[in-house]
């Protein structure tokens, strides 16, 4: 992990690897996160970080095999930044800043609603560009959908967090974080390697290759399958 993102890395001249290089770094930063949470116990909230590292994953992928589409994720930023603001009611906004918004987003200056639709820059959920990566996908259930179930308060959010007590009331459950430690763990190894197999293609390096051939080969041995790359 060192060797492929170390202080010294920088992007390649593929105009997609503005885009791929962060979203790989960032992999390291919560894998190192999801360490972090398991150390100190928390499996709840290092399997919600997974989630987010495999969607850097997907969308990293999917901008390797579609650079031509990295224009269009960029161009986001201010859609995002639209649905933040048509929050705030309009005495409250900086005048400035709403007039750059609506310059770059026609219908957030309509007062139009802007939703999740307007986000979509791939014309792809994310499972079917998991699935346009290949074995990636079959992280989906793991990393993506279960992952899901610890972010939203839903009803296997609340059930992982309480027990049921002999007079059917509820209290604070006392059971450890470890299950959901296991899978972040196991989502986590799984989709750094798919990290750095990605940053290997723009910035080659023999080291880097002879390390990450050992690295493969023990995340077989540990998990008992091949990494998802």
């Amino acid at each position: 992990m060192d060797l492929a993102f170390s202080r010294s890395a920088r992007s390649s001249n593929a105009p997609e690897d503005k885009v791929v290089f962060p979203l790989l770094v960032s992999c390291r930063d919560i894998a190192e996160e999801v360490l972090f949470c398991i150390k100190e116990g928390f499996g709840r909230a290092a399997l919600r970080a997974t989630r987010t590292m495999y969607e850097c994953v997907v969308t990293a992928r999917h901008l390797n095999l579609h650079p031509e589409k990295t224009d269009a994720f960029l161009e986001m930023f201010h859609v995002e930044w639209a649905r933040v603001y048509q929050e705030i009611p309009s005495a409250y906004r900086d005048p400035k800043l709403d007039s750059e918004i609506g310059a770059r987003v026609p219908k957030y200056a309509q007062g139009r609603r802007i939703g999740m639709g307007d986000l979509d820059w791939s014309g792809s959920v994310v499972s079917a560009m998991a699935r346009d990566a290949g074995a990636l996908v079959d992280l989906h259930s793991l990393a993506y959908v279960l992952s899901s179930a610890y972010i939203h308060p839903g009803a296997q959010f609340l059930i992982s967090n309480l027990n049921l007590g002999t007079n059917q009331k509820l209290h604070v459950g006392e059971r450890s974080q470890n299950t959901e430690a296991a899978f972040a763990l196991r989502s986590a190894h799984d989709l750094l390697l798919n990290a750095v197999d990605l940053r290997s293609r723009y910035s080659p390096s023999p080291e880097l290759s002879q390390l990450f051939d050992y690295c493969k080969a023990d995340f077989e041995k540990i998990w008992g399958y091949p990494p998802h790359i």
